[in-house]
């Protein structure tokens, strides 16, 4: 390299700086842009917003769809609405200040068209005392509930309409829930699988427990909102089923298995949930 270096005169060396510091300068205008491009062609975190559950019901040989859930959300990443065409069911959420109300609408077959409204008051973003006004054809009738916490924030007790109560033992391997009547008792072992996206993925096994009309507008789609006390970080898996559990490449829940356990294989009815999101769309 050393033999080129007389060549190599000092007009060329002035005439280099010149292109030098135009180079620089050149330089300097292309390094913001690659930033820039590099910025905008970084790989998007995965979506943790849930759009749609299809829910599957599969007993004996047969395997059928029993609802597809859609769910929509504010600019605040609330729950704003759920629609399903099973009895065309639809939820729309209004959020308020230190309130929250729903109407929940549909037409059941057998009970013809129906209308239920939630309101209720929040202190520090929680349920403590509200309303349901359930309407089913001519009938009408006003449910009043309360909600107390414990001071972690989860539901201690709730009382439905003075007919319904419930107690919630938070203990350190699973939760217990003592119903009056004792028929609402159940048990819940805490997995290990995370429960970190846009609602609460311990709502979707109340879709299929057969509990009443009036428990989901109190329990189920106020969990849903995100208003009953803090969300237990784990998903909770009642003990009389068994769970399996499938994940994409991005470690997100695609797919909940819910088989009971107690069943003969023929008499087993199992539940999936397949789980959508807003990037997959």
């Amino acid at each position: 390299m050393a033999i080129f270096a007389p060549i190599i005169n000092f007009k060329t060396n002035k005439m280099m700086k010149k292109y030098s510091k135009y180079a620089t300068l050149l330089l300097l205008a292309i390094v913001p842009a690659m930033v820039s491009c590099s910025d905008d062609d970084a790989p998007k975190k995965p979506s943790r917003e849930i759009v749609q559950v299809d829910l599957y019901k599969a007993e004996a040989e047969t395997f059928q769809i029993e609802a597809q859930y859609k769910l929509t959300y504010d600019g605040k990443g609330r729950i704003s609405g759920v629609r399903t065409e099973y009895n065309s069911q639809e939820i729309s959420y209004t959020h308020g200040v230190n309130s929250i109300t729903y109407r929940w609408e549909g037409n059941d077959p057998e009970e013809g068209v129906f209308v239920t409204r939630f309101e209720a008051s929040l202190r520090d973003g929680r349920v403590q005392v509200g309303s349901v006004d359930r309407n089913v054809g001519t009938e009408s009738k006003t449910y009043n509930y309360n909600y107390h916490y414990t001071n972690r924030g989860y539901v201690l007790d709730a009382t439905f309409g003075g007919e319904q109560s419930f107690n919630y033992d938070w203990g350190k391997t699973e939760l217990l829930i003592k119903g009056h009547p004792a028929t609402y008792d159940a048990q819940y072992a805490y997995s290990d699988v995370a429960n970190d996206y846009s609602f609460d993925l311990n709502v979707l096994p109340q879709l299929v427990d057969a509990r009443a009309d009036v428990q989901l507008a109190m329990n189920s789609y106020a969990q849903l909102a995100g208003v009953l006390g803090a969300r237990y970080p784990y998903f909770l898996e009642d003990v009389d089923y068994t769970y399996n559990y499938l994940f994409d490449a991005n470690d997100r829940l695609v797919q909940i298995v819910q088989t009971p356990v107690s069943l003969k294989p023929e008499k087993q009815i199992t539940y999936w949930f397949m789980l959508h999101y807003a990037d997959l769309k």
